[in-house]
């Protein structure tokens, strides 16, 4: 940094001088097109801080920089504010700011943006080896000679008000400098900052609390009457209205009313669906119920055509008897008749069975549906409307300690459900 003069400012150094550590050639002054910066030149000079109003851009960055950016984007950001670094002494020095001035704001400005930039990830590399303050000020100590800078200037406020107003904002934006990383380094940043609020307000007085200080507000009292209307003519519309609403609400209830009776018309028009035909088993298997081959039971719902184990299987077979062929066609053919689910059920006694093929009792019942299961299929009974179940002895009719109840246990049940 420049050297200091005695009350503590920066002194002046040339524009030019090259950055510590770049032997690149220094690069002239830029300046925005004449018309844009004679508008600008303009504002500075009616502004109340010239300083302020000429780093507004820079200022303002602080707290605009992107969290993300692509080191060619890095680099025109920094063409960019390098620009607005130069605009800014042209603005301030053709505002005849004072040149220690100039030279402390651009020091500050320079100093904040590096230190926002570095808590940033894509500022971490190429700047910061080459931060503004080493390019335009060949130091690299800003966090701390900011304060130090700082501390002289508040010893003559009212002489140096506009750069302590502008190293206020710079720290309301997020400049912090030597105190980022201290134990204690936020209270004692507010703290700073907190005493340079108080010499603005001291040096600039309150802030007016009224956002329209000119507006003259109404005299109190009631508000005079546009008009006035007889609470007859009152009672007149309201009555108008109350007949109009009336009169609509009606004529929707006559309108629901008729679609309501049209409706009911067309319900007493409707054909019922045909009742399910019902089976007649019972009926049409009165032979063989006369001959003890088949027994049937009829409810509601359905029938149960029961087949004597003995007489459709030989012991200990599954084969169906061909003398029960015809009526095992005669149930099939009147199942077709209908609609509902067939559960072909097999039972048997509780007496051992051993054999290769049918080694228990609950494994002979299950083959014995299965078989006449597969017959009913063949005669064009729908699969998907058969079951085949066996239940071993689990479920006897009889009592299989005698002959009788045992043969009346071993069965095939036809359970049609409708």
């Amino acid at each position: 940094m420049a050297d200091m003069d005695p009350q503590g400012i920066p002194s002046p150094e040339p524009d030019n001088k090259p950055a510590a550590g770049n032997d690149s050639q220094p690069t002239p002054r830029w300046i925005p097109p004449q018309r844009i910066f004679e508008q600008r030149l303009a504002d500075v000079q009616r502004a109340r801080n010239p300083i302020l109003e000429a780093s507004g851009r820079l200022v303002r960055c602080l707290c605009d920089l992107p969290e993300r950016l692509a080191p060619a984007e890095t680099e025109r950001l920094r063409e960019l504010i390098n620009e607005e670094l130069d605009t800014f002494k042209a603005l301030v020095e053709r505002a005849n700011v004072k040149r220690e001035h100039v030279i402390a704001s651009h020091y500050a400005i320079c100093t904040a943006l590096d230190d926002v930039v570095l808590q940033q990830e894509w500022g971490q590399g190429w700047w910061a080896s080459h931060s503004l303050l080493v390019q335009h000020h060949q130091d690299n100590l800003g966090g701390e000679k900011v304060y130090q800078v700082l501390g002289r200037l508040v010893e003559s406020p009212h002489e140096h008000i506009a750069v302590i107003e502008l190293i206020y904002y710079l720290m309301s934006l997020g400049f912090m400098g030597r105190y980022r990383t201290m134990t204690d380094g936020d209270r004692q940043h507010h703290t700073i900052r907190q005493r340079l609020y108080d010499l603005l307000l001291k040096h600039y007085g309150p802030v007016p609390q009224e956002l329209s200080p000119h507006i003259e507000a109404a005299p109190p009292g009631r508000f005079p009457r546009l008009y006035s209307v007889s609470p007859w003519m009152t009672a007149a519309v309201l009555a108008v209205v109350l007949l109009g609403m009336f009169a609509w609400m009606k004529r929707e209830l006559l309108l629901r009313q008729h679609d309501l009776l049209q409706q009911i018309e067309a319900i007493g028009r409707m054909t019922p669906p045909p009742w399910p035909q019902a089976l007649h088993l019972a009926e049409w298997l009165k032979d063989e119920i006369a001959r003890g081959v088949v027994t049937v039971h009829d409810n509601d719902r359905g029938a149960t055509v029961v087949f004597r184990g003995d007489d459709i299987f030989r012991a200990g077979q599954a084969d169906v008897n061909k003398r029960l062929l015809p009526t095992l066609n005669k149930v099939a053919s009147e199942i077709n008749k209908v609609q509902g689910k067939v559960q072909v059920i097999g039972h048997s006694d509780n007496q051992p069975i051993k054999s290769v093929r049918f080694p228990s009792n609950q494994v002979l019942s299950e083959e014995r549906a299965a078989v006449v299961s597969a017959y009913l299929a063949s005669q064009g009974v729908a699969k998907g409307r058969l079951e085949a179940i066996g239940k071993g002895d689990s479920e006897p009719v009889g009592d299989n300690k005698t002959i009788a109840g045992r043969a009346a246990n071993r069965r095939v049940e036809v359970v049609v459900t409708q």
